[in-house]
């Protein structure tokens, strides 16, 4: 499979959260087969941009940060709304 690369990562990883929620920088990294520094990059871009939330989680007493993308409508101009 050839690894998306640039803007088509971020797009393709945005899809990939949105069909995928509340998983965590590692198991999207297992599922994709991409490198762990490639998978946090593109995350904290996304969060930059408002696309995607972080929620801290705790499971068997560790502390996960999982993460989801924003609902649509939080997206929308306020006007809109």
């Amino acid at each position: 499979m050839i690894e998306p690369c640039g803007i088509y990562a971020e797009d393709y990883l945005y899809e990939f959260m949105n069909k995928h929620r509340g998983l965590s920088i590692y198991e999207i990294t297992k599922k994709l087969g991409w490198s762990c520094g490639k998978v946090h990059g593109i995350v904290k871009r996304l969060e930059e941009k408002g696309l995607v939330k972080t929620v801290i989680e705790i499971e068997n007493n560790r502390v996960k940060r999982k993460f989801y993308p924003t609902e649509w409508i939080d997206l929308l101009p306020d006007d809109v709304k």
